[in-house]
Order: C-alpha cells, then sequence, then structure tokens
C-alpha cells in the first residue's frame, strides 16, 4: 500500500516536516488575515482612497484566480513543488515589505498597493497549487485524511485569531507598519519549508514538444471529465456564488434591521470561528464513523438551515447568542465536510497532475465568486435586504442536493487512483 516516504505509520504523529509545513502555513495565513484589514486601511487613512478604490484594490487581490490558476497549476505539475513554494513565500514577503518601506519614505501610491495586491495574489495562487498535494506525499494516503484536518484546524486558528489580532496591531503600529507583520509571516513560513527533509520525487517527465496550454486542458478535462471531481466543483462553485452573496450583506443586515453594534456582530463572528477549529479536530473521527460520502453530503446540506437562522431571529441578545451557535455548528460541519472532499480530491487524482487538479478546481469554483454580491446586490434592490437573505440562505441546500443526486451518495469507499493502491508514488 502506498505512503509518503518514511511517514504514515499509524499511531505515530504525522511527522517533523509536516509539521513545518503545518506550521508555516499558519503563520502565513495568520498575516494574511491581518493584512486583509492592514491594507485597506493604508488606502484609507494613509492615501485617503474613495469607495471605489478601495473596491478596486479588493478586486485586485481576487484577479489573480481567474488569470493565474490554470497556467499555475500546470507549471506547478513540471516541477519540485517545495522550492516553488519557498519562492512564492519570499515574493510575497517582498511585495508586502514594500509598502511600510515606501509610506515611511512618503513615497507610497495608489499604484502601488494595487501592483502588491495583484503581486501577492497571484504568487499565493501559485504556492496554494503546490500546497494542495503535499499532505499526500507527506503522509501517504492512510493518514490522509487526519493530516488535512490538521492544514483546515490552522486555517481555522488563523482565521480566528488573525482579524482581532490585525486590529490590535494596526491600532498599535499603523496600518502600513501592521502590513510589514504579513511580510515578515511570509520570511517565516519560507524558513520552515526550507527546514524540510522530505526528498520530493522527481516530476514525471514530459513528452517532448508538450505545451503549457496542452496540459492546461488536460486539467480541465480531469476535473470536467471525472464523475466525482466535477460534481465537487458544481457544487463548490454554486456554494462559494451563494455565500459570497449572503457575505455582502450579512453585515449590513444585522446592523441595520437587527439594531446590533459593530462589536456584538465582530463578537459573534468571531465566536463561530470556533467550530471550525473544532470541526478540524474532529474531522477525521466523524469520517471514520459516518463514512466518507455521507460525510460530504450530510455536512453540504445542513447549512442551509443553519445558514437561514439569521435573517429569522429577532431583535437583541437571544437572536445574537442564537446566531452564535447557528454558525458555530455551521463552520464545525462545513470544515469537516471541507476536509472529506478535499481528502477524495487527493485520492482520485493522477499523481502527476495534483497541481492542474488543484488550481482547475480553485478557478472553476471561485473564479466567478465577485458574481455572488452583484447577484445578491439586485436581488436586494428588487425584493428587500431580509427577503434577499433568506433567499440566498434557503438556497445553500442546492449545493447538497447536488451531491446527493451524484454517484457520491452511493460511494462506499474512495475509487482511489491506482497510482496510490498499487503502492507507487
Amino acid at each position: 500500500m502506498w505512503r509518503g516516504r518514511g511517514w504514515g505509520r499509524r499511531g505515530k504523529g504525522l511527522g517533523r516536516d509536516f509539521g513545518l509545513v503545518w506550521g508555516g502555513q499558519l503563520v502565513d495565513q495568520f498575516g494574511s488575515q491581518v493584512s486583509r484589514l492592514a491594507l485597506p486601511l493604508v488606502a484609507i487613512v494613509a492615501l485617503h482612497a474613495s469607495d471605489f478604490e478601495v473596491a478596486a484594490l479588493g478586486a485586485a487581490g481576487a484577479l489573480p484566480v481567474l488569470l493565474v490558476s490554470l497556467p499555475a497549476g500546470a507549471v506547478v505539475d513540471r516541477v519540485r513543488r517545495r522550492p516553488v513554494m519557498i519562492w512564492c513565500a519570499a515574493g510575497c514577503a517582498l511585495a508586502m515589505g514594500s509598502v511600510p518601506l515606501a509610506n515611511a519614505l512618503w513615497h507610497l501610491t495608489l499604484a502601488q498597493l494595487y501592483a502588491v495586491a495583484v503581486a501577492v495574489g497571484s504568487l499565493t495562487v501559485v504556492f496554494d497549487a503546490a500546497a494542495g498535494s503535499l499532505p499526500l506525499l507527506l503522509v501517504g494516503r492512510e493518514r490522509l485524511v487526519e493530516a488535512t484536518g490538521r492544514m483546515n484546524t490552522g486555517r481555522g486558528l488563523a482565521e480566528m485569531a488573525g482579524p482581532s489580532a490585525g486590529g490590535f496591531l494596526v491600532g498599535a503600529l499603523g496600518a502600513a507598519r501592521a502590513v510589514g507583520v504579513d511580510a515578515a509571516s511570509y520570511v517565516l513560513s519560507a524558513g520552515m519549508l526550507a527546514l524540510m527533509r522530505f526528498r520530493e520525487p522527481d516530476p514525471q517527465p514530459r513528452a517532448a514538444g508538450t505545451r503549457l496550454r496542452h496540459e492546461i486542458r488536460e486539467g480541465l478535462h480531469l476535473v470536467l471529465r471525472h464523475p466525482l471531481l466535477r460534481v465537487m466543483v458544481l457544487a463548490d462553485a454554486v456554494t462559494t456564488f451563494l455565500l459570497a452573496g449572503v457575505s455582502a450583506f450579512w453585515l449590513l443586515y444585522v446592523i441595520r434591521e437587527l439594531h446590533w453594534s459593530v462589536r456584538a456582530a465582530g463578537l459573534v463572528y468571531g465566536l463561530s470561528l470556533i467550530g471550525g477549529v473544532l470541526g478540524g479536530i474532529a474531522a477525521r473521527r466523524v469520517i471514520e464513523r459516518v463514512g466518507m460520502s455521507r460525510t460530504m453530503v450530510l455536512g453540504t446540506l445542513l447549512s442551509a438551515p443553519l445558514e437561514t437562522v439569521t435573517p429569522l431571529v429577532g431583535r437583541g441578545p437571544a437572536g445574537q447568542w442564537t446566531v452564535a451557535l447557528a454558525f458555530t455548528a455551521l463552520t464545525a460541519t462545513g470544515m469537516v465536510a471541507v476536509t472529506a472532499t478535499g481528502s477524495v480530491r487527493q485520492l482520485v487524482c493522477p499523481p502527476d497532475m495534483l497541481g492542474r487538479m488543484t488550481a482547475t478546481t480553485r478557478f472553476l469554483a471561485q473564479g466567478l465568486r465577485f458574481l455572488g454580491p452583484l447577484a445578491a446586490g439586485a436581488l436586494a434592490t428588487w425584493a428587500g435586504l431580509r427577503p434577499a437573505l433568506l433567499v440566498l440562505a434557503g438556497a445553500t441546500l442546492l449545493p447538497g442536493l447536488i451531491l446527493l443526486a451524484s454517484p457520491i451518495r452511493s460511494m462506499r469507499e474512495v475509487p482511489v487512483h491506482e497510482a496510490y493502491a498499487a503502492g507507487a508514488a
């Protein structure tokens, strides 16, 4: 049975190298949460940017998902992944570090902030395409679910602590210097990756004359023609579209309609992230007990009733606590379902196409994310804020129904790709 080199013995830890990857990405994601708050504040406070200019800054950071994902996946499959990740982290450190430096020299401009957002967004897409297959390479398929759960737990910790830390750092250091903290986190992430002892296998040689566009096409064909990958990416795309719409108006609704304070809204959101951490910790045990396919389907189906809690509660502390508990359960079940989905993707994918599969999935699932808020805005204008939120939240039942109507529903075991089942790396 195939497993990563020297890793994956049951009952043992996941290994030093996995710990370095986990720690590096935790630090990286924590810093990104800080700059997600600090970078727009630099534009607002230091450069007096308009509402449109701030919105354009956010769009600049999201644009690389559309432009870079597909070629990034093809490139990553041609080379060793760890050096790519180190260089991407170093590039992000330089880009983010240029902001506090230029601000100190009084040469900071909006054009530079846009360039930084595009550069960091592009490098992050490449980094994620390379990082997507590392858990499988490091621990083997027997412990992939556990490793994926731990990676998701780290992400949940960063999302839980990052915004609060970002607010504190912006208040203590100023927005531009807080961006420098993110630059330092990238340096630390690159250093931890450099300390790994893992010797990654050489990529499979390509046929002479193979072009990048041909390999991009192969990645698209894999995801769109595979009976499981196709269904999962469709469900993810619908989820991303709907949740982007819900997120666009959730804060506005609870403040305007439910009369929550900004502090109460932030506290409810922060408490709900605890569920993501707990879900990541419990993912392996839940999946082993419930089964991979049932976890994916049930976890997705549960999102709709939990998402619809906000537009149904009344005003006051009771409503706030109800939403906090519902969102905690939502993030917990979502994290377990994401862990199962991510594990299945890696196990059914050929080893030499993991980068393209990861990047193509991200492109298809998140590339049109920006349409969610636009659709939500049109619906809210026509029907009102509360009905729009209720419709969008209720529609999150659709991804679960897509999975329920697919071969995933009757899947008893994951159809592991023959390279892993046969014992080949």
